[in-house]
């Protein structure tokens, strides 16, 4: 990234938090070899993306928060963040392995970083924007409450009936297909509902993007239970997609009775990425 920000204040040391993050490029996509539905004829297969298992959260107390790391960027940062985006609709911060604040935000214009180097001898922040096309964000909701939805006695009774005309049509063939996530990026995208980890990967099936994986996650326990803030992005060179939100797990449940409220977006990338 090049183009500092000049008259910005340089950041200053802080004792690293243990926020987690990652690092690293994906691997190409790949096919699993697992048939999603019954192969009935040698036509076009479809590709279906793959639904990963629950992995380690490995959050712990201490240390600062985004909120803290956000402003350890300082005002001038923080307003040329928010203009590239056009808004904060899924964000984070934190210290990076020099200690230094960092922060992503994902708004409608594109996604932007903000990263501290070093340029003529004093530390300055860059900002990178990942530009998205105008007006086609595709945005979605996911709200459950397993905690406390119960059935009807008549839900559980009902049994929907075949349709009139004979059996239904013919599924089309599927294969299950996956981006290559490794253990750790996999494991933290196997938290989210299977609806919205369909969503986030399905736009870089069947196509190899130099797909790249952040995520952001934080926990705090309160009287009622543990609530787990999280961001997850897929980045590549035509499309991004991004979901933030909120998974509440009450005292004495486990993680499948976990509520959820989560806003997810899908934006195709225009164009190459600029610096400021």
């Amino acid at each position: 990234m090049a183009g500092a920000w000049r008259g910005e204040e340089g950041p200053e040391r802080y004792p690293r938090p243990p926020l987690p993050s990652n690092q690293g490029l994906l691997p190409a996509l790949r096919t699993t070899g697992e048939v999603a539905g019954p192969v009935l004829d040698r036509g076009p297969v479809e590709q279906v993306p793959q639904v990963h298992v629950p992995g380690e959260l490995p959050v712990g107390s201490g240390g600062f928060d985004r909120e803290q790391c956000w402003d350890l960027l300082g005002p001038k940062t923080r307003e040329r963040l928010e203009a590239q985006a056009g808004s904060k609709l899924a964000w984070w911060a934190k210290l990076d392995a020099d200690e230094y604040a960092e922060a992503f935000v994902f708004g409608p214009l594109g996604a932007c970083r903000a990263a501290s180097v070093v340029r003529e001898g004093r530390r300055v922040y860059l900002v990178e924007r990942l530009r998205f096309e105008p007006d086609a964000l595709e945005h979605r909701s996911f709200h459950s409450d397993p905690v406390e939805r119960k059935p009807s006695k008549a839900s559980r009774l009902f049994r929907p009936r075949r349709p009139a005309g004979g059996d239904p049509p013919p599924a089309r063939p599927a294969v299950v297909a996956d981006l290559g996530l490794n253990e750790r990026n996999s494991g933290v995208l196997g938290n989210l509902p299977a609806e919205v980890q369909e969503f986030l990967q399905r736009p870089f099936l069947g196509d190899d993007q130099g797909v790249v994986a952040q995520w952001y996650y934080d926990q705090r326990t309160d009287a009622m239970g543990r609530v787990l803030r999280v961001v997850f992005a897929l980045m590549g060179d035509r499309d991004v997609t991004f979901a933030t939100g909120i998974r509440t797990l009450p005292r004495g449940t486990s993680p499948d009775r976990a509520r959820w409220e989560l806003d997810y977006y899908h934006a195709p990338v225009r164009g190459s990425r600029s610096r400021a």
